[in-house]
């Protein structure tokens, strides 16, 4: 379905200094808030952290999409982790055995005195180690670190946290989670406490701790390289903010990834994300509050919803929502009041609620639309649809008007009133000849040859239409214009373009339409991907487990050199006896090399095995 790789806030103050772009609406992804590491499915990581993982991909790079480039890397193949479908609602997540990845990001307390870290994850159920750590740095003096620790009081495999003082052992034991089924923690550090969170629930309030030294660098999947404490298991979201978040924001975001990942939590407030409600668990943002110092009034999250200023938002109330991914297109023109053209396709839905389900009012909030690169917009036509009766049909709504242009592309519906406990919006347009974006009908891109990139797009009609641009990308992010095609003005027949990319990256290449009106609004098609290095490089590997003979195979290209290494990155190749050796092809005995986990090395690939003893 989807693709691999406490801050005291004093009375009432709105935190609205950052766009709120980060996790559940919490911080901002443009590096210019508290969010300083978020590692997330959206990224693409492998491959110097360019190219998307797939299935079975050992992961050298998890990008950070925080907006401060504090990527996760490891340049040592042995101990990169996997990139494995797993059972994180049908995402794809890093697949963790005496694996790690590092952070150039210094976690001691002298130098980031309070954090917080937020991350989903599971335990492989078939795990015998009692020191399961997600993430750390220790020198010997126990830093900052959480995992699973058999010190605990009830016995082994309790969750816990550790921040550098032997005295705390037993403070923060959780009930032992379920091996192979995800689970979402929160644990925040400042220099002489910490509070720990575990689904939706704060377990660990202001327990008083001793620092240790700590380290200038974090490695999330274990604690280090100095001793043998490892996650077993996956890690589908690692989340570093720069101060403690309060107990609100924490709820938030709990709920925020419960939705995206398929997780069941205690205080599970947003509920729109269950398939009885229409499954709604897209880019999940709320604001709340617990108190006066623990609220959360201003997000918008991974989406194009910003919504903040609530007028009456009390103890614990919250307002959070999602969408049903539908696309951003205004092509709905059956399900539509009168008044109005047309609509988006994607909803939204929201639970304005207390902890226990309750509804509340929250009361008037402002609504914010990101329209910007979406194409031409005329305010005067915007309207918001709220389904008020909750039937399921905006065609029996009235339409609301009022928008006021924020400059940028935002646009703004004021003192919205409508808006209560599990009703569906979404926005339309008055006038479908000048508003909302122009969209392709599809775009798709494929390799001719084994070496040009060919695109193809086509539109159901064009109003307006100046030309296309097609762009490309070495890493998904600076654009440079491959060549100008010309659009056919205005059009409602079907109309096939097309382009040959005579010289494509060597590697990954990103591309994306860019569509340009007469009056130079201009609009982007989603971002398309494709490695034609690895177009004609397939790696196998047989039999896996293996018992005494494995086979490599490269296809379409010479397999030059094969390293074995085992699990503490030693080269145990010479261990291995070479049975034969062809253009693409080597076989090798493995008997004499003990049962255990081993990486098989190529130019182009490394791959996990399992060495088994009849």
């Amino acid at each position: 379905m989807k693709t691999c790789f406490f801050f005291i806030v004093i009375s009432f103050i709105s935190v609205t200094g950052y766009s709120q772009t980060g996790p559940g609406g919490v911080g901002s992804n443009d590096g210019s808030s508290y969010l300083d590491i978020w590692l997330s499915d959206s990224l693409k990581y492998s491959d110097a952290g360019s190219t998307l993982a797939n299935n079975g991909d050992n992961i050298q790079q998890w990008n950070d999409i925080s907006g401060n480039s504090n990527h996760a890397t490891q340049t040592i193949a042995s101990k990169r982790p996997t990139c494995t479908t797993h059972s994180f609602n049908d995402y794809t997540v890093a697949e963790f055995y005496d694996d790690r990845l590092n952070i150039n990001y210094d976690i001691s307390p002298s130098v980031h005195a309070n954090i917080t870290v937020i991350a989903v994850v599971d335990i492989n159920s078939s795990t015998t180690s009692t020191y399961l750590k997600v993430f750390g740095h220790d020198d010997g003096n126990y830093d900052r670190c959480s995992g699973i620790d058999d010190r605990c009081p009830g016995g082994a495999e309790t969750f816990t946290y550790f921040d550098g003082s032997t005295s705390i052992n037993g403070v923060g034991c959780f009930m032992s989670p379920p091996g192979n089924t995800a689970f979402v923690f929160s644990a925040s550090y400042s220099s002489s406490y910490f509070n720990g969170w575990y689904n939706g629930t704060h377990k660990v309030n202001s327990a008083n701790v001793t620092n240790g030294d700590g380290q200038n660098s974090l490695s999330v999947g274990s604690i280090g390289s100095l001793y043998n404490e490892y996650w077993e298991g996956g890690i589908a979201e690692f989340i570093l903010f720069n101060r403690i978040l309060n107990d609100a924001e924490n709820l938030i975001i709990h709920n925020s990834l419960a939705a995206k990942y398929g997780i069941s939590i205690s205080n599970d407030i947003y509920t729109r994300d269950d398939a009885a409600n229409g499954d709604f668990d897209f880019d999940v943002a709320g604001i709340g509050r617990v108190d006066a110092s623990n609220l959360h009034n201003d997000a918008r999250g991974t989406d194009i919803v910003r919504i903040l200023n609530p007028s009456g938002l009390g103890d614990n109330e919250f307002l959070i929502w999602g969408n049903d991914h539908g696309d951003l297109k205004a092509t709905n023109k059956t399900d539509i009041p009168a008044g109005v053209q047309a609509r988006f396709d994607r909803e939204w839905r929201v639970n304005e609620s207390d902890v226990s389900g309750t509804a509340v009012d929250v009361g008037s909030i402002d609504i914010r639309f990101d329209l910007s690169g979406l194409g031409t917009v005329v305010t005067s036509d915007l309207r918001l649809l709220v389904d008020t009766d909750n039937d399921g049909i905006f065609a029996d709504e009235t339409p609301i008007p009022g928008a006021t242009s924020l400059g940028s592309g935002v646009y703004q519906f004021g003192s919205v009133t409508a808006i209560t406990n599990n009703v569906r919006f979404t926005i339309a347009t008055s006038d479908t000849t000048q508003t909302l974006p122009i969209e392709l009908v599809s775009f798709e891109i494929d390799i001719i040859n084994n070496q040009y990139i060919k695109l193809y797009w086509q539109t159901a009609s064009e109003i307006n239409n100046n030309y296309f641009l097609v762009e490309r990308s070495k890493d998904g992010i600076n654009w440079g214009k491959l060549t100008k095609i010309t659009g056919a003005g205005n059009s409602s027949t079907l109309l096939n373009y097309s382009f040959l990319d005579k010289n494509p990256l060597p590697k990954t290449s990103y591309y994306r339409i860019k569509q340009i009106d007469f009056d130079s609004y201009y609009s982007f098609s989603e971002i398309k991907t494709i490695n034609l290095a690895q177009s004609n490089r397939k790696v196998t590997v047989y039999p896996n487990p293996v018992n005494q003979k494995i086979t490599i195979i490269e296809e379409n290209q010479i397999l030059q050199n094969v390293i074995i290494y085992n699990t503490l990155g030693e080269d145990v190749t010479n261990h291995a006896k070479q049975l034969s050796k062809s253009f693409s092809q080597m076989v090798f005995d493995l008997s004499a090399l003990p049962d255990g986990l081993y990486f098989i090395v190529t130019n182009n690939s490394v791959t996990k095995i399992s060495k088994l003893s009849k």
